[in-house]
């Protein structure tokens, strides 16, 4: 009888093992695919920034000030003091890019409907004709990437995204805030 009980202990040990190894391979696997994960991501955010680069000289303007008129496509017009919280500027360097963007057409101060005393800053048709022209073919192939996947893994794509974004605010404010 004891013996029966060694060589059952002994195969579900051995089952035991089987079965740590294969979550030991899983681990593995799944540190290796958020590592590779890791180097995509910065890749992407390299290929964003040389877009960023080409666009900037193609358009004629500096980073910040492209960062700017990125901000300004936001649906809720924006205030020069707005956007300058929102650009991470000063009131007088967001100042001075208004006025670039305004002498490169495309931005325009204007007075506001609702309260004449407040001036919010709007992309120009230049600006809007810009977009199009540069950005709209990315957007397409994008969605037509996104068509092909079903609608939980386009969702958890968005997740990530909105983490990755929070991540990112958090970190730059942490390092805005030590000196």
């Amino acid at each position: 009888m004891a013996v029966e009980q060694a060589h059952e202990q002994a195969q579900g040990h051995g089952h035991g093992q089987a079965h740590g190894q294969e979550q030991d391979q899983a681990a593995t696997s799944q540190e290796r695919l958020i590592e590779t994960f890791g180097q995509v991501m910065q890749e992407f955010q390299r290929a964003g920034d040389t877009l960023d680069q080409r666009v900037a000289d193609r358009l004629g303007l500096n980073r910040t000030d492209l960062r700017c008129l990125e901000l300004l496509f936001d649906p809720t017009p924006m205030s020069p003091g707005e956007l300058a919280a929102a650009a991470g500027l000063t009131t007088g360097g967001v100042t001075t890019a208004i006025d670039r963007l305004e002498r490169s057409g495309y931005a325009a101060r204007t007075r506001d409907s609702a309260d004449r005393r407040r001036v919010t800053v709007q992309p120009t048709e230049k600006g809007y004709a810009m977009v199009a022209e540069i950005f709209a073919p990315i957007a397409e192939e994008g969605a037509e990437y996104l068509r092909a996947l079903d609608d939980r893994t386009i969702g958890q794509m968005i997740d990530f995204l909105r983490f990755a974004t929070r991540q990112q605010q958090e970190h730059a404010s942490r390092l805005t805030a030590k000196p």
